[in-house]
């Protein structure tokens, strides 16, 4: 019975690497057919032009008025 056991072990064991191997293989060559069939571009690697800073003149033109803080609104509305 332990002898049957071990050699069904021994025996998937051995199947699992076939296989394994077999779809690595596979992969592999899927992957270098893919490769050589695609053309690659002359500069595949390009600098990335910088856009010019832009200034935003209506922020600059803007005048801000200041809220007044909400505790400073509330004792002015108070009757004491």
């Amino acid at each position: 019975m332990i002898r049957l056991f071990i050699f069904v072990l021994v025996r998937f064991f051995i199947i699992a690497l076939v296989i394994y191997f077999v779809l690595t293989l596979l992969k592999r060559i899927i992957q270098t057919l893919i490769g050589h069939s695609h053309l690659s571009p002359p500069n595949p690697r390009q600098e990335k032009q910088q856009k010019p800073k832009e200034d935003y003149k209506d922020v600059k033109d803007a005048k801000f008025v200041e809220l007044p803080n909400k505790q400073t609104k509330d004792k002015h509305d108070s009757p004491i």
